[in-house]
């Protein structure tokens, strides 16, 4: 009886372990799919500020923990490593161990915060330009508008006075015309000329 208590009491053990295993194992490969992820997203992150100050950042050798030369973050988040032959290699930075990750990331922040604020200060400088020439363009057409307004109203104001001339100028109605009696001829002044059938000698009356 004690050898068979014994017995499962060491199968029991072994289950346990066998079970304890299998939940290290399954917390250590959740800890690996963070640590690919986070890795990603850090790469990621690199290779969009790389991109909007576009321009290559050196990297000191020993941030990479490797034997090289030299040491280059380039665009699209890819460590460029010159070894000591000049040989190059590249490799995307989520690619690398984690702990070279943290430390490129480290290293090349200084200098992307240093690259940014050049950028902001040039973007600054520029928008002040424009909002400087805008504001000039709108009072030039302000000016503009307000000139093709009087110009309208100059325009305008002798054709009121025209109309208003032609109104008062408008002739009155035509008085009927007076005209003058013809005088008739008086009968003293009415001489007959000419006669009437064959003429005849009247004889003269005697006194």
């Amino acid at each position: 009886m004690a050898e068979e208590q014994k017995g499962k009491e060491e199968v029991g053990s072994f289950t346990d372990s066998l079970r304890d295993i299998q939940g290290e194992y399954i917390m250590l490969t959740e800890l690996y799919e963070k640590e690919k992820s986070y890795g990603q997203k850090l790469s990621d992150m690199m290779k969009t500020l790389q991109d909007e100050v576009d321009s290559t950042i050196q990297i000191r050798p020993d941030a990479i923990g490797e034997q090289c030369k030299e040491a280059y973050l380039v665009s699209e988040a890819v460590v460029v490593l010159v070894d000591n032959a000049g040989n190059r290699i590249s490799r995307p930075l989520f690619r690398l161990p984690a702990s070279t990750i943290v430390s490129v990331i480290e290293e090349c922040t200084p200098e992307l915060r240093r690259l940014l604020f050049e950028k902001r200060k040039s973007e600054s400088g520029k928008v002040r330009s424009l909002e400087r020439v805008l504001k000039e363009l709108k009072k030039a057409e302000a000016t503009f508008k307000q000139s093709r307004r009087d110009e309208t109203e100059e325009e305008e104001e002798p054709k009121d006075e025209i109309k208003e001339n032609v109104k008062e100028e408008k002739p009155s109605q035509k008085e009927p015309a007076q005209v003058a009696p013809q005088s008739r001829p008086s009968r003293e002044g009415f001489a007959f000329k000419g006669s009437f059938g064959e003429k005849r000698e009247v004889p003269g009356i005697s006194p």
